[in-house]
């Protein structure tokens, strides 16, 4: 099953940012979005892969998306 992921890029890597997204679609993962100036690569991979990810040169960290509900803004949580 897929699972939405955020990639963050080593600092020393964020100038080849290209190669680390060729690195870890060849990974499995399916890429969303690439954050060139903040070095941040959306996607989403199959679970299994997530943590093959991890070891691509270049990647400082992988981490779940999280999703934030806030309530409307009549309820009565405030």
């Amino acid at each position: 099953m897929p699972e939405q992921i955020t990639v963050s890029v080593a600092d020393d890597a964020i100038g080849r940012i290209d190669e680390v997204v060729t690195e870890l679609e060849n990974g499995g993962m399916h890429i969303d979005q690439v954050l060139r100036p903040i070095g941040v690569i959306t996607g989403s991979v199959d679970t299994q892969r997530v943590r093959a990810l991890g070891s691509v040169a270049g990647v400082a960290a992988v981490e779940p998306q999280r999703t934030v509900r806030l309530p409307p803004p009549d309820s009565d949580v405030q």
